[in-house]
């Protein structure tokens, strides 16, 4: 289940919207092979809009053969247009993709 954290958003940014395109943009390319119900999208809010110049968007996406180097990179240019596409063009967005193998790191779904 891949996590999406949406760090550092302005009070006056549409939370609803922002995770609607994200949730969007994680599932656009299907050879990555992620399902938009599967996608958690968590939003903070910076705690002083006027230190909320770079957002930045964090992606825990468990690793697979179909995700690929060139894949994810794609992932996160999508990712980071969807958001810009809510908020602006000229808001400035880092999106890291952050792949982990669920064979070797503790987890548990109840």
């Amino acid at each position: 289940m891949p996590l999406v954290k949406v760090l550092n958003l302005r009070s006056k940014d549409p939370i609803a919207a922002i995770e609607e395109a994200v949730r969007g943009a994680m599932t656009s390319l299907p050879a990555l092979k992620i399902r938009g119900d599967e996608v958690d999208v968590v939003a903070m809010r910076a705690p002083d809009d006027d230190l909320a110049t770079v957002a930045r968007i964090d992606v825990d996406l468990w690793e697979g053969p179909a995700r690929t180097k060139d894949g994810l990179q794609e992932l996160a240019t999508n990712v980071a247009r969807a958001f810009q596409s809510v908020v602006g063009q000229d808001r400035k967005v880092k999106v890291v993709i952050q792949p982990y193998d669920i064979g070797t790191s503790g987890w548990v779904s109840f």
